[in-house]
């Protein structure tokens, strides 16, 4: 997807949502941390994404084809400091796409949001296959300067 595509996706997504969308929201954006397997012997397609600190109220999710998309943002509480020490943590809007394995029954999907993780579980729609996952393994020797 390109930048202007992603956007797009982005303000359609937000459409819904009650937060503002502007300009700078997108200049204040992060991509959350996902992982996706599948369980009950090819049946249930698991997605976990780490969004802590963001409101339940926050997350939207949607699901086209074989892709879930996930919007959101997380609030600051940081108040005007007069200067700041120490900031990693990421603030502002996340659109996060995660390409499924298989089709899915969005109808049966359950997700779960507890301890700042979201579980999003996607049964497979009956007669799909899981779709082969192109995997590349790199080799890498480290050695150590002496």
């Amino acid at each position: 997807m390109y930048p202007d595509e992603l956007f797009r996706e982005f303000d359609r997504l937000f459409a819904e949502l009650s937060l503002p969308m502007t300009s700078h929201a997108r200049r204040g954006s992060f991509n959350p941390n996902a992982d996706v397997y599948v369980t009950d012997r090819g049946r249930t397609v698991v997605v976990r994404v780490e969004l802590a600190g963001v409101a339940r109220d926050n997350i939207k999710l949607v699901v086209e084809g074989a892709t879930l998309y996930l919007a959101g943002a997380r609030a600051s509480d940081v108040r005007r400091a007069e200067s700041v020490v120490q900031k990693e943590i990421e603030y502002g809007y996340f659109l996060k796409k995660v390409q499924l394995p298989s089709p899915v029954v969005v109808d049966s999907a359950r997700a779960e949001y507890h301890d700042g993780i979201l579980t999003v579980k996607l049964p497979v729609a009956d007669g799909s296959r899981l779709l082969p996952v192109d995997r590349t393994e790199i080799r890498m020797v480290v050695r150590s300067r002496s």
